[in-house]
């Protein structure tokens, strides 16, 4: 079972996921021959394929519906290591087959899609960060250039903000 934006789905599935643990464009072959990994985080994708019971073609309509509107993400709660996780994701690769049966029937079967995280849901601890000799950086949201910060007592705070100097004429 999973859920999209708050509906549950009770529809017979079968769901694989990826873990992708994303580096950074700085990454790379160093001069000394070893690789610097400046990692992101960990992006969850899934991939869910549906077998929807013929008694169910308005839920699947309704499902089909909601996974391919035109939105940058869904909330989604899918199983996670014998619990749940829930992401912010976008959905992509929406398939299905249409069946036109000789009695002059028709229906769409098959669904599957893929479900791609919008952000990481796992990153770098401050603690993992400063043992490891890397610059830690805020979790700011939108710093303005000339913000800065410091860690102090277990977060963050804006300690001085200094204006653009490429605007004043001596």
């Amino acid at each position: 079972m999973f859920s999209v934006d708050g509906m549950q789905w009770a529809i017979p599935c079968d769901i694989t996921r990826t873990s992708e643990v994303t580096s950074s464009d700085i990454s790379g072959l160093m001069l000394d021959k070893s690789y610097f990994n400046d990692v992101l985080g960990t992006f969850m994708k899934y991939t869910v394929s549906l077998a929807v019971p013929m008694n169910m073609r308005d839920d699947y309509a309704r499902m089909y519906e909601i996974i391919n509107a035109p939105v940058d993400g869904h909330t989604f709660v899918l199983p996670y290591n014998g619990t749940t996780i829930t992401v912010t994701a976008r959905v992509t690769n929406i398939s299905d087959v249409y069946v036109r049966l000789p009695n002059g029937g028709i229906y769409w079967k098959g669904i599957q899609f893929d479900i791609i995280a919008n952000h990481p849901s796992k990153t770098m601890e401050l603690s993992a960060v400063l043992e490891r000799g890397r610059t830690p950086l805020p979790d700011v949201a939108a710093p303005s250039e000339g913000d800065t910060y410091t860690f102090h007592n277990g977060q963050w705070g804006e300690t001085q903000h200094y204006d653009d100097a490429d605007a004043v004429y001596y």
